[in-house]
């Protein structure tokens, strides 16, 4: 009986992690969060567990697979800074569901090296299931 009545109280959807979180930027220099215009900036980041999340790492496993099998045949890889750049930030973009307090699109933060303290900072939090 007390099988039955701990089946009766789970209920798996409570251990599930929630879809997205809010990062709190930080400010490059790491000392408080990075403003715009007085606001804080903020990016809502989708969890490792959506759809979207799965689908972009799936794009980047594929590609690492296909150059590994492509150097075990002895074939030279093409890879380049700027095809790097574009496929983190084709992963970032595809978990970024909005940017607030900053007025710039997902493609153009992530394509900018320049701004890759925001981007480590969205890629740790993404990768961190905890902030889900």
């Amino acid at each position: 009986m007390n099988d039955q009545m701990t089946a009766a109280a789970f209920n798996l959807a409570d251990f599930e992690a929630t879809d997205t979180a809010w990062l709190e930027v930080q400010s490059k220099k790491d000392d408080g969060p990075l403003l715009f215009n007085g606001l804080p900036v903020r990016i809502e980041v989708r969890s490792p567990g959506t759809k979207e999340a799965m689908n972009a790492q799936h794009i980047i496993d594929t590609a690492t697979t296909t150059r590994t099998y492509a150097a075990m045949r002895g074939k030279v890889s093409k890879e380049t800074v700027e095809g790097n750049i574009a496929q983190r930030a084709s992963k970032l973009i595809a978990v970024t569901t909005q940017i607030e307090n900053f007025p710039v699109s997902p493609k153009d933060l992530y394509a900018n090296p320049k701004l890759g303290y925001i981007i480590d900072q969205v890629a740790k939090f993404h990768g961190d299931w905890a902030n889900f």
